[in-house]
This record gives C-alpha cells, sequence and structure tokens, in this order.
C-alpha cells in the first residue's frame, strides 16, 4: 500500500465529524465505569486528569471504583512470565465482576496493549475474558495510536517511521526477543499468535467504510453478530475510533477489548489536549538536578540515547548489562552508584543513567524477558537508595517506567496530568508516594523521533 494512500484516508478522517459529546452524554446517562488493564505505564499516554492505581487488592479497587468513573490499574504485566500474566489478568477480572456486582456497577473493561503488537495477547485477553464470567465474549483488537504514528489500514497495521509508514511486521518491534512476530496483516497476526488454533473465517473486520460510510447502528448490528470470535478495527483517525466506540456503547453485546492508547481516548470521549508546560509540570521551586533513566533497549532509545549525549548537558552514568549478570558485589556496586547520583543531584547536575545498549538474550522468550527483569531490578535498586528528591524524574522504556514508580518512588496512586510530549504522560505522584508530588515522566521506548528525548528535556530546564 502506497503511503499517498494512508496519507489521504489520515487527512479525510481527521475532517470527519467527531463523537466526543455523543459518548459523553452517553456514559453519563448510562453511569458507565470504564477500567482500563495497563499492562505498562504507556497507556496513559494520551489523556489527563484521570488516575492510575498501581495496587489491585479488593479494597483498592473498591475505593477507586467508588470514586471514578474511569481509571487505569498499572499492571505492568509486559514484564510477567505468560503464566503469571493470564494468571493476573483472570484475578483482576474476577475482582471487577464481584465488585461491580456487589455495587451494581455497569463495567467496561479495556487490556491495554502496545501499539506495535507486543504483549502477552491473547493469553491475558482470554483470561481476563474468563474472569469477567463473559467466556464467550468476541475479542476486539485496536492497536491503533495516532499519536505515535500507529496505523490501521485495509487490515495492515503499519507505524509511521522517517522512510515512511511500514508494516509493524518489518519493524524492529516486531524482532523482540520475547514477544516478536512477523505478520502485519491483523487477520494473520491473530492467526500467528493463537499458532492457528482458530480459522480465519473466525475474524470478523471493520472496515474504514463501515466507519465512513454507513451508520452507527449499521456498525452496532455488525458487531453484534455472533458469526465471528474475533474483530480487528481499522483506524486512521480519533473521529474513526470516535464513531466505532459509540457503536459498540449502544450494543447490547458481551465484547472483550485489547486495544493500544487512542481507543482508550474515543471510549471516554477525550481528544488528546495540547502538551503541557513546563510551569504545568513543575510547580515547585527545588534546585536540585533532574533525573533521567532509560532502560529501553530498543534501537529507537538507543538513538535518542546518542543524540541526547551531543545535545544534553548532564552527568551520564551507564550500568554495564554484562558485568551485572557476572557482578558478585552488585549490591554495593549499585548503592554506590546511587551515591553517585545523590552527588550530583544535590549539586542541580541533571544525571541521566541508561543500561548499555548491547541486548542481552536469553536461549528463550523467557530467559530473554528474566534478564530484561533483572536489569529493571537493578535500575530501581538504585532509584531506591537515591535519598536526593529530584527536581523531576524521567523514566525511558515501559517495564522501566513501572518498575520505578512502583517500586523505588511507593507511587501507590497517581494522577496523569497530560502529556509533555505527543505519547509521553505526565504524573504526579500521590502525597503517600516516597517522594511526595513528585513529577514523573513515563516517556515510551517506542515513541518519537532522535531528538524527542532531548526535546522534552530542554523543554524543563
Amino acid at each position: 500500500m502506497s503511503d499517498q494512500a494512508i496519507l489521504k484516508s489520515i487527512t479525510e478522517g481527521n475532517n470527519l465529524k467527531g463523537y466526543q459529546k455523543e459518548i459523553q452524554d452517553f456514559l453519563t446517562h448510562t453511569q458507565k465505569t470504564i477500567v482500563i488493564l495497563d499492562d505498562d505505564p504507556t497507556g496513559t499516554q494520551t489523556v489527563k486528569n484521570l488516575p492510575v492505581v498501581t495496587q489491585w487488592t479488593e479494597t483498592v479497587i473498591e475505593t477507586e471504583l467508588l470514586k471514578s468513573p474511569i481509571f487505569f490499574i498499572l499492571t505492568n504485566s509486559r514484564s510477567l512470565q505468560s503464566t503469571a500474566a493470564a494468571d493476573l489478568a483472570l484475578l483482576l477480572g474476577e475482582r471487577l465482576k464481584k465488585l461491580a456486582s456487589k455495587h451494581k456497577k455497569q463495567l467496561l473493561v479495556i487490556s491495554r496493549g502496545d501499539s506495535t503488537l507486543r504483549g502477552h495477547y491473547p493469553g491475558e485477553v482470554a483470561a481476563l475474558t474468563k474472569g469477567l464470567g463473559q467466556p464467550s465474549a468476541k475479542h476486539v483488537l485496536i492497536p491503533a495510536f495516532f499519536e505515535g504514528g500507529r496505523y490501521t489500514y485495509e487490515d495492515v497495521h503499519y507505524v509511521k517511521e522517517t522512510k515512511g509508514f511500514v508494516p509493524a511486521g518489518e519493524t524492529s518491534f516486531a524482532k523482540d526477543s520475547t514477544f516478536g512476530y512477523t505478520q502485519s496483516n491483523l487477520k494473520k497476526y491473530i492467526l500467528e499468535k493463537y499458532q492457528n488454533k482458530i480459522q480465519e473465517t473466525q475474524i470478523q473486520t471493520i472496515s474504514l467504510d463501515d466507519l465512513r460510510n454507513t451508520s452507527v447502528a449499521n456498525i452496532s448490528n455488525k458487531v453484534m453478530q455472533k458469526t465471528h470470535s474475533h474483530m480487528i478495527v481499522n483506524a486512521t483517525s480519533h473521529a474513526d475510533l470516535e464513531k466505532f466506540a459509540l457503536a459498540v456503547l449502544k450494543s447490547k453485546t458481551s465484547l472483550t477489548y485489547r486495544t493500544a492508547a487512542s481507543f482508550v481516548n474515543a471510549i471516554i470521549g477525550q481528544r488528546p489536549s495540547p502538551l503541557l508546560t513546563k510551569k504545568e509540570i513543575i510547580k515547585h521551586t527545588k534546585t536540585e538536578g533532574a533525573l533521567v533513566v532509560i532502560g529501553s533497549y530498543v534501537p529507537k532509545t538507543t538513538a535518542q540515547l546518542n543524540h541526547l549525549k551531543e545535545h544534553y548537558k548532564a552527568h551520564y552514568v551507564e550500568l554495564d548489562v554484562h558485568g551485572l549478570l557476572e557482578d558478585v558485589t552488585l549490591e554495593n556496586t549499585l548503592r554506590s552508584i546511587s551515591t553517585e547520583l545523590d552527588t550530583n543531584l544535590i549539586q542541580g547536575t541533571n544525571v541521566v543513567l541508561s543500561t548499555s545498549r548491547e541486548l542481552k538474550k536469553g536461549s528463550s522468550k523467557e530467559e530473554s524477558l528474566a534478564i530484561v527483569n533483572l536489569v529493571s531490578k537493578a535500575l530501581t535498586t538504585i532509584v531506591e537508595h537515591i535519598r536526593v528528591q529530584p527536581r523531576f524524574i524521567l523514566a525511558k522504556g515501559g517495564i522501566t517506567s513501572s518498575d520505578i514508580a512502583v517500586k523505588s518512588l511507593k507511587i501507590k496512586r497517581a494522577m496523569v496530568l497530560g502529556q509533555v510530549h505527543k505519547g509521553v504522560p505526565v504524573w504526579q505522584a500521590d502525597e503517600q508516594a516516597r517522594f511526595p508530588s513528585l513529577p514523573y515522566i513515563v516517556f515510551p521506548g517506542n515513541v518519537g523521533d532522535d531528538n524527542a528525548l532531548s526535546t522534552v528535556l530542554k523543554s524543563m530546564e
């Protein structure tokens, strides 16, 4: 498919009527509660003024369910092994079902996954469906994320890169050592992930023609057809997803959603807002340095780090991954690095802590994920032991940003203020966190061009 055809579709879609008001009115009238289970913190990359909880005891979920009509639960399930991720999804489904019944709440639950198709799909989606008591619910796959340049056109999922629109299966993300795949056509992607245990005839398509040239009622009728177990949704604009969202809200059928961030905007009737300014993010007068932690190893992050080193003045500290795996005095090494960070932060020097860029792979997908988690643990240990509260913290990478938020900073609940860059959310930690009210920037590993990281950091000077 030519880039011109996709660009034309995007342009036409951006000129279409939106449905935000109709969706907001419907949600208000029905008092439906929307819960987004986020497999890493980057799912908040398009919303504002919404809470995120990082724990999921019944008490925590019940409190948030009674307080907030829309909220995120950060599961960080992408860092788990597949069985553990499925077990967690089942548990959360069961707890949400129980509490919704207790308080007579109508729930719409979204499994928010990666816009470049990585993660525990379909395992945790099937487990969530079972936990919610909807084992026959149709699975809906919607990976579009416009601010990050992810579009689904004629059933093929594309990633916008410098050289144009690249089918997702041909990008570096598809070569992920744990969640790799080969197919860009979403029907074939589903078959690949199911290892051909389902048939292509079971997969239904909502096309751009459906979304742009038929009524909401017609789309609702198509959604309610019981002849398919799975559905993929094409989209190149917010209006596409909003029309689909309104159609499913008005339909009377059980659906289970696996989506990227843009569908979250659609289903809550909220378009991405203007980018936050420094004054909106940093509201205190601290003079300490800022802390940047880079754990993501995808090529996009490495390119951003290399650009950063040339264009951003800071104290740079590199954690050698190979040495980390062999260090018999690792605890002492990590504490020494924490002290080095403190020394610079208290002097007002910005610090960039990164992992070495050579990717260390295991002999299996499970072993590779275990190495990723070991490296993340080392980073979180370093941050956990710093004594100085930075002016702000920016964490690069999904697993890294989740672990630092929960394990290092002890954030149990945060408010998403908005975005500092397209697809880059800013959280404000609650008062119970280790550093109360700390501005926390969650920078996804797969977002932005080569200068995006330095652009964000320079905007905070």
